[in-house]
């Protein structure tokens, strides 16, 4: 599945100067986290194990510097799939060099680096046997690992906005495709600078929008989709539930992991939901995703809450995701599993427990 980049056709320099006073303002040193890579040829970059836009661009451009800086081979590591239509088509569109794990051996490399994650965050398949080298992500530090080179910076709306800062802070050239691919990052992440932005994304946004390919970016935004799409959200409409500002789906077997997500953003688009929850299986596992409005940022908590001791959660903000631990294989366990969460999560909330009432009426 390795892709390279071999028909770009222009090379983009971008200015040497800070992106914003917010990052003059944080006292990350790049120059001494680069030096801890030094002597390091090989270098595995992982995303979460079923990356979205912002993990494959932050890993892209994280992959750019250390190249351009260290002169090392960097893999981008895919441990898991590419689902969603959009992320499928900026991965052929953008042509990013995703490698998938079982083709590797991280034994070969001789430093790691993790974006858009943490170690110990149970979304990423970082061998539980090697220190990490590197940790980039705007998601809350989670206290589990620190590394030479770690810059977790909460205020962020994305990751690929810090990567953005390194390249630029560098002089870094960027190249059409990159530049795209960190514009959709920051585009998706932020919900076009609507949700969770800071100013740095907005610095970002309006650096990078006249780099990019307009014809590429809107076959990356208006992908074709197979049937089983239509399926998922004919399936996820009927079967969603709504108790008071609360909608909630259990879609069952999943199409792709992150087709969670998908669904649980569009429920939030019900003019009478403030949260949206979305449960579903893949290959046995359970997966979850939380959206709330945006005046509302307790989404990274309350997921943790309510899946606690039964598997691993984290998010941010408005947006948030986890998985249970426990196998479930039939629909009847995953209903089971479902009304859990749900009621846990109207606990969570001060909402009063009721039977929720169908967001459609019954066909007939």
């Amino acid at each position: 599945m390795a892709l390279t980049d071999n028909d770009v056709t222009s090379e983009i320099q971008v200015p040497l100067h800070l992106a914003s006073e917010e990052q003059a303002a944080h006292d990350f040193d790049l120059t001494r986290a680069l030096a801890t890579l030094a002597g390091r040829r090989s270098i595995g970059v992982y995303m979460h194990d079923n990356p979205d836009p912002d993990s494959m661009a932050a890993a892209w451009g994280l992959a750019k510097l250390l190249e351009a800086e260290l002169g090392a081979k960097v893999t981008l590591v895919l441990a898991g799939i590419v689902g969603r239509a959009e992320n499928r088509a900026m991965v052929e569109e953008l042509r990013i060099p995703l490698v998938p794990l079982h083709e590797l051996d991280p034994q070969t490399f001789d430093a790691l680096a993790i974006v858009d994650s943490q170690p110990g965050t149970g979304n990423n398949s970082l061998p539980s046997d090697r220190a990490v080298d590197v940790i980039v992500d705007h998601h809350p530090f989670r206290g589990t690992e620190r590394s030479p080179w770690c810059d977790i910076r909460s205020d962020m709306g994305a990751t690929s906005t810090i990567i953005l800062q390194y390249l630029r802070e560098r002089a870094i050239p960027l190249d059409v495709n990159l530049a795209t691919a960190l514009f959709y990052a920051v585009k998706t992440e932020t919900r076009d600078l609507g949700r969770e932005a800071s100013d740095a994304e907005r610095a970002a946004y309006l650096h990078l929008v006249s780099l990019v390919d307009h014809d590429r970016l809107y076959r990356v935004c208006h992908p074709k989709v197979p049937k089983q799409h239509f399926m998922a959200l004919d399936r996820a409409v009927r079967s969603a539930q709504v108790y008071g500002d609360v909608v909630a789906a259990n879609l069952d077997e999943l199409f792709y992991p992150d087709l969670v997500a998908e669904i649980a953003d569009l429920l939030l688009t019900f003019d009478g939901a403030r949260f949206a929850v979305c449960v579903g299986r893949y290959k046995g596992k359970v997966y979850v995703s939380l959206r709330t409005e945006v005046d509302d940022t307790r989404a990274g908590g309350l997921i943790r809450k309510i899946i606690g001791t039964e598997g691993a959660a984290g998010g941010h903000g408005t947006m948030a995701g986890g998985s249970l631990s426990r196998p479930v294989e039939t629909a009847a366990e995953l209903e089971v599993a479902f009304a859990g969460l749900v009621e846990r999560l109207l606990h969570f909330l001060s909402r009063a427990p009721t039977a929720g009432s169908a967001l459609l009426p019954p066909t007939t």
